[in-house]
């Protein structure tokens, strides 16, 4: 990862851990998926405990999703967070795959 990749808040594809990271005071956010072509399937979301309900799942997805537009690939909400939160905010429907 580069220096840039340390900062928190920030969303970022570790691609050879197969899952998308955002480091923030206390820890560290991760959203697990696998590829297939363009599609980006994602599994599992996990925020650590002991800063569940801050927000921080969202951020994460969120980074994700814009990570996935910006590059033209599509999500699968495997993970009932990720299709939960894409529920939620219709702006990213164009991002969900068909």
């Amino acid at each position: 990862m580069a220096a840039q990749d340390q900062q928190t808040g920030i969303v970022v594809e570790n691609t050879a851990a197969g899952r998308f990271e955002m480091r923030f005071p206390g820890g560290t956010a991760f959203a697990s998926f696998r590829r297939d072509g363009d599609r980006l399937i994602v599994t599992h979301t996990e925020v650590p405990a002991a800063h569940e309900g801050r927000g921080i799942g969202s951020q994460l997805v969120r980074g994700l999703f814009e990570t996935a537009r910006d590059s033209g690939r599509r999500i699968v909400p495997a993970c009932s967070f990720v299709a939960a939160w894409a529920r939620r905010h219709p702006e990213f429907a164009e991002v969900l795959a068909q």
